[in-house]
């Protein structure tokens, strides 16, 4: 395959993976047609369907359907007095029973069980590690979104076109300390190193505050920590580490992992307080 070839694939896919996300946030209850997306990934219907299923891992019917069982538990924990008939209604089901049984298969409970714990999109774990000094093959990135996006596309089709398996790509972002998008990144590896012919970077190893979860929760989770503030080795980079392919995800089901630098001499009887 060709490099230009495989990022004009993942592009087409991404708006229509986009247009799932905003169709739903403006009418959870739509119906869309397989017919819609192909048209607004600019693929035929057989290539859409087989490149769709192929880069996100399931079907766009089920995309939908994910999403709004997700938005319905979270309304169902945020507010006790709604009833599971009104929301499944709200979530585009025809009965209260076909609802339940899709929220079962989903979540493993029926959504009148309320546990009250913490919001998903609020779901972020914490922990402390030594990272080694990292050697990584990398993309310098536009001071833009947009250049963003078109960055980590072409370092992905260059991973796809070298043929390195998923478990051995390791991609990240690098932020500088100011927390701008600087670079994508592909950590080296036997797969990586060489193959895909990018400016290698070295990466400071040392103790690190890891914060795992959704991309926002992880961030608010970051500046809310007035500890870490305190002990941030504030002139090196931020690293992320992408847990899942964000161009084929929706914003609620990416998943990423926030090295933050730690000063030197920071005793390891203080880690535990980062967190």
């Amino acid at each position: 395959m060709r490099l230009a070839t495989s990022v004009e694939r993942r592009r087409r896919i991404r708006r229509a993976v986009r247009h799932v996300e905003q169709r739903f946030r403006d009418e959870p209850d739509a119906q869309m047609k397989l017919a819609e997306l192909a048209d607004v990934a600019c693929l035929s219907l057989f290539h859409f369907i087989r490149l769709y299923q192929a880069a996100v891992g399931e079907t766009p019917q089920v995309t939908l359907r994910r999403l709004r069982l997700q938005v319905a538990r979270e309304r169902l924990r945020a507010d006790p007095a709604v009833s599971v008939t009104e929301v499944a209604f709200d979530s585009g089901y025809e009965s209260s029973q076909a609802f339940t049984r899709a929220y079962r298969r989903q979540f493993g409970i029926v959504p009148s069980v309320r546990d009250g714990s913490a919001s998903l999109l609020e779901s972020v774990d914490g922990t402390t590690v030594e990272l080694p000094a990292l050697t990584m093959q990398t993309m310098p990135i536009e001071r833009s979104w947009a250049g963003a996006w078109s960055a980590y596309d072409e370092l992905m089709a260059r991973l796809e076109v070298a043929a390195v398996p998923l478990h051995n790509q390791n991609v990240y972002g690098v932020f500088s300390p100011e927390r701008v998008f600087a670079h994508a990144c592909a950590r080296e590896n036997d797969f990586v190193d060489g193959r895909i012919q990018l400016e290698q970077r070295q990466l400071e190893g040392g103790w690190h505050v890891c914060f795992s979860g959704q991309p926002d929760a992880v961030w608010r989770r970051l500046d809310r920590n007035a500890a870490l503030k305190k002990t941030r080795a504030q002139g090196r980079p931020i690293l992320m580490r992408y847990l899942n392919d964000p161009s084929f995800r929706v914003d609620i089901d990416q998943k990423i992992r926030l090295y933050v630098p730690l000063e030197a001499g920071v005793r390891p009887e203080e880690l535990s307080l980062l967190l």
